[in-house]
């Protein structure tokens, strides 16, 4: 079982090591750009390993940029924005219960300089969960819960029994303003619900609204995990238009290309394919039941025929043998005919070529998951110094770098002097991961560090450290 990080110029920073199953890892073959990570606990085998927060790692498994969250919120979600016309980060933290219910939470928007330029959180007892955010100009999506007072009797729960209802709401970042809900429960009845209850008092999840994808023509796609279903949905009347998967589908699906407990789930404009991870595993009731999964979970690719309703397997990604995920995951396509896929409850992130072979298998360290994984391009701009420490044993010096969340690093070069002496280059070293060790003349007892970017130009200083034995 591998561990987290510990940096010696960065020692409030924890996060977890991923491991590479594909030996030796090929960076040059796979997809370029940076692996986004939202890593929490399993909830039902805590503590983790290291911090939960969002997490930045490049193709060969080290750490870019991390934020950890504070010691009782978990992280999860992070995703590429387009925020007033530049590139953003987004992600949610808050608080979990041990059934995944989310107790408190908010979304928080950064921008290239990783300053915070947008926090949402919910209003009239909506409470945005781990799920989805998608940006849209001024405007955030977002997915929220709101347990509700309920007579579950009719449906085998109690008489004084609760739920949770689900919706998507719209919005805007800049004033918090409320813009628009769609309530699962006034469109979508109780009984569809999949789920069974639970017999401990917990809230019903009868929905679990998971993703949703804004579509053309004023449409927008919603996948319930819970109803093991997909909508598509008429944004201004609310009316659902069609229904993918669940006790009511409007297709007919063909061999291998049913669904259940599914997650991520994204359509593209004038393509008939759907992608989304199929769980097809094992219902986690509020009274912890374990249902036995129907078939390993998966990446998925459906294709859809409008006119004939009827959903056919265009596409899957297995990782082999008996791979439940109980919950999370995700499926992103790649340039290429390429996919990654997030394995969920699962620790493991997994990168395949157009024919189907497995080029990355990376792995949190357990219990550690994460809800989703992504390749994404990504430029860090951060307008805090590097960071920088020396220590000496056994009679030799060197100097640790650091910057979170800087991408344009290339190479360091260190400036020492003794005592009270003028500050002058003593060594240059390669960017080697996160942190890059490099070694110094043990007669220096003070330094800094300056990060070279491309034509070893200087793209930032730290401030004058000492040494520590």
């Amino acid at each position: 079982r591998q561990g987290a990080y510990k940096f010696v110029s960065a020692p409030k920073l924890h996060p977890p090591v991923l491991q590479a199953n594909v030996t030796p890892l090929h960076t040059s073959e796979l997809t370029p750009g940076y692996i986004f990570l939202g890593n929490f606990y399993d909830i039902n085998y805590p503590p983790m390993v290291g911090q939960s927060g969002p997490l930045i790692v490049d193709n060969t498994l080290q750490p870019v940029w991390f934020k950890p969250v504070a010691q009782h919120d978990v992280a999860s979600n992070l995703s590429l924005q387009t925020y007033q016309g530049k590139p953003a980060l987004s992600w949610w933290q808050g608080d979990l219960t041990q059934t995944g219910e989310t107790l408190t939470g908010k979304d928080v928007v950064v921008n290239q300089h990783y300053q915070t330029v947008a926090t949402l959180t919910g209003k009239d007892g909506w409470v945005p969960t781990v799920h989805e955010m998608l940006i849209q100009g001024d405007d955030a999506w977002v997915t929220v819960n709101k347990n509700l007072p309920k007579n579950l009797s009719p449906y085998g729960g109690a008489y004084n029994g609760a739920f949770i209802d689900s919706a998507v709401q719209e919005y805007n970042l800049k004033t918090g303003k409320l813009l628009y809900t769609w309530d699962a429960l006034k469109h979508i009845p109780l009984g569809d619900s999949q789920a069974s209850l639970p017999t401990n008092g917990f809230p019903w999840d009868a929905y679990h609204i998971n993703s949703i994808e804004l579509m053309p023509g004023g449409r927008m796609l919603a996948s319930m995990r819970d109803t093991w279903a997909i909508y598509m949905v008429d944004i201004k009347t609310g009316k659902i238009l069609w229904t993918l998967g669940g006790r009511h589908s409007s297709f007919k699906f063909g061999r291998g290309a049913d669904f259940t407990w599914q997650h991520d789930v994204r359509a593209y404009p004038g393509s008939p394919l759907i992608t989304m991870f199929d769980d097809h595993c094992c219902q986690e009731t509020g009274g912890g039941t374990y249902v036995s999964p129907t078939a390993p979970s998966r990446g998925l690719v459906l294709k859809l025929n409008l006119a004939n309703h009827t959903a056919t397997l265009a596409g899957q990604y297995s990782h082999g043998g008996n791979f439940d995920s109980q919950y999370m995951g995700s499926l992103e396509p790649l340039p290429g005919g390429r996919e990654l896929v997030g394995w969920g409850s699962q620790q493991n992130l997994t990168e395949y070529t157009a024919d189907g072979h497995m080029i990355l298998d990376a792995a949190l360290p357990y219990p550690d998951i994460s809800y989703r994984a992504e390749v994404e391009p990504w430029v860090g701009l951060p307008l805090y110094p590097p960071s920088g420490a020396a220590r000496h044993s056994g009679g030799k010096s060197a100097v640790y770098a650091s910057w979170n969340g800087a991408t344009g690093v290339v190479s360091w070069r260190v400036l020492g002097a003794r005592g009270g002496g003028t500050l002058s280059p003593v060594a240059t070293a390669p960017k080697g991961g996160f942190e890059t060790r490099i070694v110094v003349p043990s007669s220096d007892t003070i330094f800094r560090v300056q990060a070279l970017g491309v034509g070893h130009r200087v793209i930032g200083t730290s401030s004058v450290f000492g040494v520590h034995g």
